[in-house]
């Protein structure tokens, strides 16, 4: 059903409305994707029931859209069915008109009987808006980057603007830098006791398994079948996993994507299994990582979730973008987390732990909104 008001209706997403989605996105946001794009991340979605989305038209155009992504979280021996906001957008001409708000109160009202909780990763634009609706915080998510190539790094940051003496001073930095990182890469090249396997498809069992074995204490994504045979197919990345086996059995795995982005080449460790982070498995993360560098040269920066194995990852020259000197270019990227309840009365915990607790979380890039 739809509500008229202004001229503007708000409705659920038609089929229909894909192009117009499309030309929308590239408007608002500058980057064109394509239906193979969509189609992924939308229409194949293993969780959803059809497109999850708000839309808002106004004279037969598209003006607003607010997409979500379904996704299933655990904990303990819960399951959660969430959704998260993802490619919120409205069109300039039609911003300060209310869209927003009709639009999300729209959304609210839809699924809070078949989700249990929406949780998300805005922008620093979006946050005080979900705020108003009650979303909470729970705060920031660290991230972790290796840097192989200061001056292009800085040039996308700052959005091809540079501080004065910036460019410079990342031209001269970027011998030293790269010394630095071969000299750290020389310093490990043990092989944990493992053979390392790369895979242009995601071995779907091995992960399954490996995630299963590794749960962690804390609310997470479900890693099933379902979740690895879609998530990592995006159109627009070149994706890997790294497999380590030891007697034949795996017991660690990294998924990675390299994607070229505003003119920087990026490698993503978007999944690193097991999630626990257990120690004896520490030694296979670190030959894996050793690989993903090995054949990451290229790239501007990798970049992953700080997560349970920062040593492992600090080793391979990874620092953390809250600490000097990222925490003087990097982009923030906070969580906030919004329960829904048909009767109003929104539960704000799951089994005993706070879900605006950073501490009661899990997460990795695959479980942030990467495009």
């Amino acid at each position: 059903m739809a509500s008229t008001l202004d001229g503007a209706v708000i409705r659920p997403y038609r089929p229909a409305d894909r192009d117009r989605f499309l030309s929308l996105y590239e408007r608002v946001w500058g980057r064109r994707k394509g239906v193979d794009w969509f189609e992924w991340r939308f229409e194949r979605n293993p969780y959803a029931d059809g497109v999850e989305m708000v839309v808002a038209e106004r004279d037969g155009r598209l003006v607003g859209a607010e997409p979500l992504l379904p996704l299933r979280l655990r904990v303990d021996d819960a399951e959660l069915r969430a959704h998260q906001p993802v490619d919120w957008i409205v069109d300039p001409d039609h911003r300060r008109q209310g869209l927003f708000t009709r639009m999300t109160e729209r959304l609210l009202d839809r699924y809070a009987e078949s989700a249990d909780l929406l949780f998300n990763f805005p922008s620093d634009q979006l946050l005080p808006g979900l705020e108003k609706f009650d979303w909470r915080r729970v705060g920031p998510v660290p991230q972790v980057y290796r840097v192989q190539n200061p001056p292009a790094l800085l040039a996308h940051k700052a959005g091809g603007t540079v501080r004065p003496g910036g460019s410079l001073l990342a031209r001269l930095s970027a011998p030293a830098v790269d010394g630095w990182l071969r000299a750290l890469d020389a310093l490990d090249r043990g092989t944990g006791g493992v053979e390392v396997e790369r895979h242009d498809a995601v071995p779907v069992a091995d992960l399954v398994a490996l995630a299963a074995e590794g749960r962690p204490d804390a609310v997470h994504v479900a890693r099933d079948a379902a979740f690895y045979g879609w998530r990592f197919g995006n159109p627009r990345w070149e994706t890997t996993t790294y497999l380590a086996r030891r007697a034949g059995d795996p017991v660690a795995a990294v998924v990675a994507a390299t994607e070229r982005v505003d003119g920087v080449d990026c490698t993503s460790l978007l999944d690193v299994q097991p999630m626990d982070g257990r120690r004896d498995r520490a030694g296979a993360v670190a030959a894996l990582l050793r690989a993903v560098v090995a054949d990451g040269r290229e790239a501007d920066v990798l970049k992953a979730v700080a997560g349970p194995y920062a040593r492992p990852l600090s080793r391979r020259g990874f620092r953390r973008d809250d600490g000097f000197p990222l925490s003087r270019v990097a982009t923030r990227t906070t969580q906030v987390v919004r329960p829904l309840s048909a009767d109003g009365e929104p539960d704000w915990t799951c089994r005993g732990r706070d879900l605006t607790d950073p501490d009661n979380w899990r997460l990795a890039l695959a479980d942030l909104d990467v495009e």
